[in-house]
């Protein structure tokens, strides 16, 4: 080192990198969420669409929205649950589940609703 250096462009690096980290590892967060709130949300509307002709089976839709996380998802997207109801005229499914944590002991809830009528097939 010479006479009156302070070794500040080391420190002034060493912020500037940490922080870019800090947005690059935020950003993959976030894309993980987005991407766990697509699938559900795309999971729930193929268990409404597999569920809105006669007879209207909740348990068809709700089957159908898992097997879709199922075959979409890799590790992100964990604990993965749909329910299914009816009132009649429409059928309605939610499916949640947990995106996958880039940080330890944190939780990323995702929860999904999809809604449609329920079609009649009238003579």
């Amino acid at each position: 080192m010479l006479a009156g250096e302070r070794g500040d462009d080391n420190v002034a690096a060493a912020v500037i990198y940490s922080a870019i980290l800090l947005v690059a590892w935020a950003g993959i967060q976030i894309a993980f969420v987005l991407l766990g709130r697509g699938v559900a949300l795309e999971a729930a509307r193929d268990g409404v669409r597999s569920a809105r002709l006669p007879p209207a089976n909740p348990a068809t839709a709700a089957s159908a929205a898992e097997t879709y996380t199922r075959d979409v998802t890799g590790t992100w997207l964990s604990d993965v649950r749909a329910r299914a109801g009816t009132d009649g005229d429409h059928i309605t499914v939610t499916v949640t589940g947990e995106a996958a944590s880039l940080v330890p002991f944190a939780r990323f809830p995702i929860s999904q609703t999809a809604s449609g009528p329920i079609e009649r097939i009238e003579p």
